[in-house]
């Protein structure tokens, strides 16, 4: 009697140990995402649309998008608790990754079934006139955001590689416009002379840009969770990216991809094992 006494108060225990797990799980009444800001900002909001109705149907939840102006404040939004989701850029991610492992990268955009990978690429007006890197020298250069590794982090490292000075010797003047397509404005308005930019955001083919210099592939953004969310709902947010392709291929086109893929943080130790090399 007393060993069947026993046995249960252990099975009674276990089931309040498994209740206080759950309890312990964070269960947000909204889900808040938070994007890098490669566009305008109503821009942004209007073509995640699809995204954020895959999430309410899939999560049961109000999801809503958290308005942000830099890369930094994407990367920040999540340590301190204002986002759940959020996009960064890999080197963004390797930068979050050095201080805290809560939060795992789960899909990435790509044209294939493989992992996604883009270019940063250096590039001129085509009527400029420039041909090369070195036309470049004393001009002026337009960079994304400060935290984007396609549009300032990987520049700082190629541009000695390529030059032999560092970025901020080599040109004149070197802005930081925030965004992808305002580098692009910049240069297309003679603002600066040249920009580097994410190739997902370039028409290559177009008769408006020149090409002066394209970085080794790079793996594609990755979406990032809260893991400590209740498990459920990590599940329900990876069923929004992974399970609905049809339904987001609106959002999918105008990112000029074609599907979501799963990714993990070993995709992304390239970028780390670069950043902690860097000088």
């Amino acid at each position: 009697m007393m060993r069947r006494c026993w046995i249960g108060m252990g099975a009674g225990l276990l089931v309040w140990g498994a209740g206080l797990v759950q309890a312990a799980c964070l269960n947000p009444e909204v889900l808040h995402v938070a994007l890098i800001p490669k566009n305008a900002q109503s821009v942004q909001e209007q073509a995640q649309a699809p995204l954020l109705q895959a999430l309410r149907e899939s999560t049961g939840k109000p999801v809503q998008m958290l308005p942000v102006a830099s890369y930094a404040a994407v990367i920040e939004s999540l340590p301190t608790g204002q986002a759940q989701v959020a996009e960064l850029g890999p080197a963004g991610y390797a930068l979050l990754a050095k201080r805290s492992t809560r939060f795992v990268p789960f899909a990435t955009l790509s044209n294939s079934h493989e992992v996604g990978r883009y270019h940063s690429l250096l590039v001129v007006r085509a009527d400029s006139g420039i041909r090369d890197i070195q036309g470049l020298r004393g001009r002026a250069l337009a960079l994304t955001d400060p935290s984007s590794t396609s549009g300032a982090i990987v520049p700082e490292l190629a541009v000695p590689q390529l030059t032999g000075y560092k970025l901020g010797h080599f040109f004149a003047r070197v802005v930081f416009m925030g965004s992808h397509d305002k580098a692009l404005a910049a240069v297309r308005e003679g603002k600066a002379q040249a920009a580097f930019v994410a190739s997902s955001q370039l028409d290559e083919a177009g008769p408006a840009w020149r090409v002066l210099w394209r970085s080794p592939a790079l793996v594609g953004s990755p979406f990032l969770l809260d893991t400590t969310l209740c498990p459920a709902l990590q599940h329900a947010v990876r069923q929004a990216f992974l399970a609905k392709q049809a339904q987001l291929q609106p959002w999918l086109r105008i990112k000029n991809y074609r599907q979501v893929v799963p990714v993990t943080a070993q995709d992304y130790a390239g970028i780390q094992s670069l950043l902690t090399g860097a000088p």
